[in-house]
């Protein structure tokens, strides 16, 4: 996603993703810490300000750990919270990238997955890219995106639970608006193509027929497996 309002919301990023608010944030890094073991290579994918991924480093210390990220506004928060992790590539993950790549154990898609192409037709290639990457046995952790947002749903929901997210009803009217541009932006992308949202059958489509096997399904957590 490269929407020029994520300069902003990378701002309030951290804040709006309040594991208690959304458990199922935390739920997909524990899934996918379950994934690898010592020295494994793992990619994360459009990982934002790093926020999940330090929750996965914490789990998982000993991973070889490549943090892709297009926007500078989101790697510039992710660079000071990983400071141990060499690899941070501000760029987006493209079929060069891939190339670049030695094999991985892991890709992970935390809520990225839907900003690469606007047609389920271009993913195909993108799959085959990844099997290149992936090693025998190695897996794709894809945390999908749900939407379009009800921005009226989602701003009572905030509300109702602004005590959680640790700020005054101040604090949430002003902030609120970098949020609400967000999710604007995303639906925009949607209801214009530029962006594509998943389910288990388009997933299967995409990536069972480059060597992808659904491992496990959880929500909109889904593990693909290679061979």
């Amino acid at each position: 996603m490269k929407p020029t309002c994520y300069d902003d919301y990378a701002k309030v990023f951290d804040l709006y993703s309040n594991v208690e608010l959304f458990p199922q944030n935390l739920r997909f890094v524990e899934v996918a810490a379950g994934l690898i073991g010592p020295g494994d290579r793992v990619t994360d994918v459009g990982g934002g300000t790093g926020m999940f991924t330090s929750e996965l480093l914490e789990r998982v210390p000993w991973i070889d750990l490549t943090f892709v990220e297009p926007s500078p506004a989101m790697m510039e928060i992710a660079a000071s919270r990983l400071p141990l992790v060499a690899n941070l590539v501000h760029a987006p993950l493209d079929q060069r990238l891939l190339a670049d790549l030695p094999p991985q154990r892991l890709f992970l898609f935390q809520r990225s997955l839907y900003s690469f192409h606007g047609e389920l037709a271009q993913y195909h290639a993108l799959a085959r890219g990844l099997a290149a990457r992936t090693v025998d046995g190695g897996h794709l952790a894809i945390y999908e995106m749900p939407g379009p947002y009800d921005l009226e749903l989602a701003w009572e929901y905030y509300s109702l639970h602004r005590e959680v997210l640790g700020i005054t009803e101040e604090a949430l009217i002003e902030t609120w608006p970098v949020m609400e541009a967000a999710f604007r932006e995303f639906n925009a992308g949607i209801a214009e193509g530029r962006y594509t949202l998943f389910d288990r059958a388009s997933l299967d489509a995409v990536f069972c027929p480059a060597g992808f096997t659904c491992t496990h399904e959880e929500g909109t957590t889904f593990v693909y497996t290679k061979g």
